[in-house]
């Protein structure tokens, strides 16, 4: 913690001489060390940025700092929410510094234990049990920091807009949102700048703008008018979730108007002086400026008085893809980055070498849509007190906890890894509870108290809102007759008995990483004995037995004696994950067999299956093989001239790694690629061959989307096609049914509509006209040919339906314990047993195995 003292008031004792820093992985020059020790962190990063350092405080994250208290300032920022007191603080002796390393692992075991809870399952981070829920209050004091936060909610809306404008361009509507989680502003030297977690989800705004604008370069205010629709904006919202977000937007695009028409910003009507508002309203008819982190303007962005006024989109230009240098990928995109927007607002002030008390000037701010979680307000709080951003204000209000906030910060911004974040963090865990906020239009109870400048209620995690949003306020805008704003307080409703109001995010679960205890060890008769069941004695190898009772006797020593997976293991000489599987598996099924038979037959395989409904099997496809890919092939190169054909040849031939997209494949390929799949293939491996991507994700919508639709289509058109039958002479031409082959009867038969199956004594005969299911323009399915004596055999498939010869019939039937097949070549419907590989027909309901002139019976083997 902190140690606050100033060493200038009368009474106190001067400040110690600081000893001389150890050598933490690099040296730095005495003249450094003399200015720090003298002047402060401010005059370090000064006398660095002259010399021409790029990230100066970075540069001296590794030196132990004294820095002033500043006496004179106040504002929203202020000593609240727990953390620890201004002041001079002393150089840390060496016992007292920790690694970036050290504070993560010391962070993680805060956070991962009591009285934190997981909630979502993690995906809504980690919070306490119980809840600060903060009600509407009155923000007229916090005039800068409610509009910075009204216009974050705006953009971001904005952003979802443009995203479903985006999605509404793509022939096929598949273009995918930008995984934006926020909105976060920062008012700096009368200037704004917003950030949002990933970059994709400013380009797209912005080049929505531009086709708004023809072109050009699009203003603040034309962003904000690109709106996302109500369902969009209310997806997945429950009732009054959904009534609450259409209010809030509703309420901040009133105040937006007002600001725009000059009418806000002020002081007017009992507000306080506004300078977010004042700063839209200074240059509503300049562009935006785009500008990335890395950029060298940057600091002029946010410092020079030319650029007062304007409005700035951060980027991150180290988030963005890139073509992967090594591996099997190598030449694919890598995934975009992200980080906390707050984040992002933090690393321009890194990159920009922004000097606190020298180049920033008036109000500082850092607002946005929600409340900071956990690591960025450490975070925040960091800056403003020990890199003396005094004037710095932001939400202290915080939220959820979510690791993925301090790895980013690990990665990008190490400088604030110390003792100090972690005691920010220590201070929220332990001696504070997580924030949430009420409804926009819900008032307090009789039992809420005043706590940090409005009303709240201590509630348990289950009412806490799913939607981490900053505190409403209490004011809203109205306009006269006439188009005047009128600043007004909303009227709030006492829904906190309604029951609706109590529906949050859920019960949180206590999973800690609490380490068992360990209890008593195994006495050496104990050990020799569990180690002898499961090694064997010299001369006498473990029996199946003898295992089974090891398993038993490790299962009672870790359940009841509470020992260890490492103790046990390290016994009988097994790793600790395997013998922790081991006794799952017995917990779980009972035993099983532990030593194979010498001939490696697997005993316990079950002799016979129970099948069920084919429709509800799931059945893994298998690997386009080469025919497949032969056929593909075929029909891509009659494609010729087709742009997508062209540049899959161009692909293919060359063995360059790029990518295609399959929402633009012609539709005879994609329906072939449907057909496909409903024959089992695996549609990773014929993406693989398409060039459409390594996991098949795109391709299997595409087949969804199109494919699928086309093929259903066309297969519906077929059926109504009335054609007389022809008799088709197969000879020897079949694939399967050849002058070699004999069929066999199978043994399970299925009934058969009455009359359609005759069983004469020499033949099976099919009755006349019948046709087969899954035959092209209403042929019938018999296979004759010459057989000894002349004899016709004819075998009618049949897909259970009655047989006619005027129309097109049904697909071939799925039949329970056989996986149904066409073959490629002649369209033709067969079956394979999954018991034993066979391969049937279906003759008039009843399974006929296709015997091969090379089968070989097993049983005579």
């Amino acid at each position: 913690m902190d140690t606050a003292f100033d060493s200038k008031q009368p009474g106190t004792a001067p400040a110690r001489t600081p000893a001389r820093a150890p050598d933490r992985g690099g040296s730095a020059p005495h003249g450094l060390l003399a200015v720090q020790r003298t002047a402060g962190n401010a005059a370090t990063v000064e006398m660095l940025r002259r010399a021409g350092h790029r990230h100066p405080l970075a540069t001296v994250s590794s030196l132990p700092v004294q820095r002033m208290y500043n006496p004179g300032h106040g504002g929203h920022g202020g000593g609240g929410a727990g953390f620890p007191p201004q002041g001079f603080v002393k150089e840390e002796s060496p016992d007292e510094y920790l690694t970036p390393e050290e504070t993560m692992a010391r962070v993680a075991s805060l956070v991962d234990n009591p009285p934190m809870e997981n909630y979502g399952a993690r995906r809504q981070g980690r919070a306490h049990g119980e809840f600060w829920m903060r009600f509407p209050r009155d923000k007229s004091n916090e005039a800068a920091e409610e509009t910075l936060t009204e216009t974050s909610a705006l953009l971001f809306d904005s952003m979802k807009g443009a995203q479903e404008k985006a999605r509404e361009d793509e022939p096929d509507k598949t273009a995918e949102d930008a995984n934006n989680r926020e909105v976060q502003g920062m008012l700096i030297n009368d200037r704004l700048v917003f950030a949002t977690n990933y970059n994709s989800s400013v380009d797209t705004l912005v080049e929505r703008g531009r086709k708004k604008n023809k072109g050009g370069q699009p203003t603040f205010q034309e962003l904000l008018s690109i709106r996302q629709s109500d369902e969009g904006a209310t997806r997945g919202l429950r009732g009054h979730e959904a009534e609450n977000q259409r209010e809030k937007l509703a309420s901040f695009r009133r105040k937006n108007a007002a600001i725009v028409a000059g009418e806000r910003g002020e002081g007017e009507q009992g507000r306080g002086e506004d300078a977010t508002a004042l700063a839209l309203r200074a240059r509503l008819g300049e562009p935006v400026i785009v500008v990335n982190i890395e950029d060298e303007k940057l600091r002029e962005y946010l410092t020079s008085r030319k650029y007062e006024g304007r409005v700035f989109l951060l980027r991150f230009a180290a988030l963005d893809p890139r073509a992967k240098k090594t591996g099997k990928n190598k030449g694919q995109p890598t995934a975009e980055g992200s980080v906390h927007a707050e984040q992002k607002l933090l690393l321009a002030l890194q990159y920009a070498n922004i000097v606190p008390h020298q180049d920033v000037k008036g109000p500082m701010s850092i607002m946005g849509k929600y409340r900071p979680c956990m690591g960025c307000a450490a975070a925040l709080m960091y800056y403003k007190r020990r890199l003396e951003f005094t004037n710095l204000s932001f939400d202290e209000n915080y939220g959820h906890y979510f690791q993925g906030a301090v790895n980013s910060l690990y990665d990008h911004q190490r400088h604030i890894m110390d003792k100090h974040y972690l005691e920010y963090i220590r201070q929220m865990v332990m001696d504070d509870i997580t924030n949430t906020p009420a409804m926009m239009n819900e008032a307090a109870p009789q039992e809420a108290v005043h706590r940090r400048g409005g009303p709240a209620l201590r509630v348990p995690g289950r009412y806490a809102s799913r939607q981490a949003d900053v505190t409403p306020p209490t004011s809203d805008a109205e306009f006269d007759d006439e188009g005047h704003y009128h600043r007004t307080t909303r009227p709030l409703k006492d829904t906190w008995t309604v029951e609706t109001a109590h529906v949050g995010i859920g019960q949180g679960s206590q999973t800690h990483n609490v380490p068992r205890r360990k209890h008593e060890q195994l006495s050496e008769a104990q050990a020799a004995e569990l180690k002898a069941l499961w090694n064997g004695r010299k001369g006498m190898p473990p029996t199946n037995e003898s295992r089974q009772r090891a398993i038993e006797l490790a299962y009672g020593y870790k359940n009841s004696e509470r020992m260890t997976l490492k103790y046990l293991g390290g016994i009988i000489e097994l790793d600790a994950n395997r013998l922790g599987g081991y006794l799952t598996r017995y917990e779980n099924e009972g035993h099983w067999k532990h030593t194979p038979s010498r001939s490696g037959k697997v005993e316990n395989q079950p002799k016979s299956h129970k099948k069920g409904d084919p429709a509800k099997q799931f059945t893994k496809g298998g690997k386009l093989d080469g025919e497949g890919k032969k056929t593909l092939k075929a029909l891509i190169r009659s494609l010729t001239g087709h742009p997508w054909c062209d540049a899959w040849q161009r692909i293919h031939d060359n063995e360059l790694p790029q990518e295609l997209n399959p929402s633009q494949m012609p539709d005879e390929l994609l329906m072939k690629l449907a057909e496909l799949r409903r024959q089992k293939v695996d549609v990773p491996s014929m993406s693989k061959y398409m060039h459409t991507g390594e996991k098949g994700d795109n391709l299997r919508k595409a087949i969804t989307r199109k494919g699928e639709p086309l093929l259903e289509k066309q297969l519906a058109a077929a059926a109504q096609v009335k054609t007389e039958p022809e008799d088709v002479e197969m000879g020897g031409t079949a694939s399967y049914p050849t002058a070699s082959t004999s069929y066999a009867e199978s043994s399970t038969s299925y009934a058969e509509p009455s009359g359609s199956y005759a069983e004469p004594s020499g033949s099976y005969a099919a009755p006349s006209g019948s046709s087969a299911p899954g035959y092209p323009q209403g042929r019938t399915a018999d296979y004759g040919y010459g057989s000894g004596g002349g004899a016709d055999y004819g075998y009618g498939y049949d897909a259970g339906e009655g047989s006619s010869s005027s129309a097109y019939p049904p697909a071939p039937a799925e039949v329970p314990g056989f996986t149904l097949h066409i073959d490629p070549g002649t369209n033709q419907p067969y079956y394979i047993d999954e018991d034993t590989g066979g391969r049937y027909i279906r003759v008039h309901g009843r399974m006929t195995r296709i015997r091969f002139s090379d089968d070989v019976e097993m049983e005579d083997a």
